[in-house]
């Protein structure tokens, strides 16, 4: 009888173990399903942030204190994203080489697919197409947060081109 108890014990025991594994695989991928979903969709450009040396603030340059843009994400894992400032020059007929040059600088756009690295709350955007050359088949990183319906990517700056900004900030609102 002892054995018989022993021997049932143990395949309740391990019931138990293949029961809560299953539930932890299962839950892991709901969670990571989840966080997938939280992306998906049009999300719309509340702000940029530039954080300075001093400590001060300010909007990103290139979109001013009114930038405009979207951020889309698809269940098949393309994304695209637009960045504009609206208070870029409007161009005479035939545009000036100046007025080429305040549209570009005053624009970022780029499409292609993504991935998400859950636990280190980075997404990673793969453009296959953009307006700066150099973005094209580079593996951009972008540290993320949600905040209720809002998606948040600030990081330490590393651009070379403004040694002054040491953090940066963009924080998108979901379309409903």
């Amino acid at each position: 009888m002892n054995k018989f108890l022993a021997f049932l014990t143990g395949i309740l025991v391990l019931s138990a173990v293949f029961a809560t594994a299953r539930y932890s695989v299962r839950s892991a991928a709901q969670n990571s399903a989840d966080v997938r979903g939280q992306f998906l969709g049009t999300w719309k450009l509340v702000s940029t942030e530039d954080q300075l040396k001093d400590g001060t603030v300010r909007p990103h340059q290139g979109f001013g204190p009114h930038g405009t843009g979207y951020l889309m994400y698809e269940p098949d894992g393309h994304m695209c994203a637009v960045m504009s400032n609206p208070d870029r020059p409007r161009w005479d007929a035939p545009p000036t080489a100046a007025q080429r040059v305040a549209a570009i600088d005053g624009l970022a756009a780029y499409c292609g697919h993504f991935e998400i690295d859950e636990p280190n709350h980075v997404i990673w955007h793969y453009p296959d197409v953009a307006w700066m050359p150099n973005f094209v088949g580079v593996k951009q990183s972008r540290a993320y947060r949600f905040e209720g319906n809002r998606l948040i990517f600030s990081s330490q700056a590393t651009r070379e081109d403004n040694a002054d900004v040491v953090r940066w900030s963009v924080v998108w609102e979901k379309v409903k």
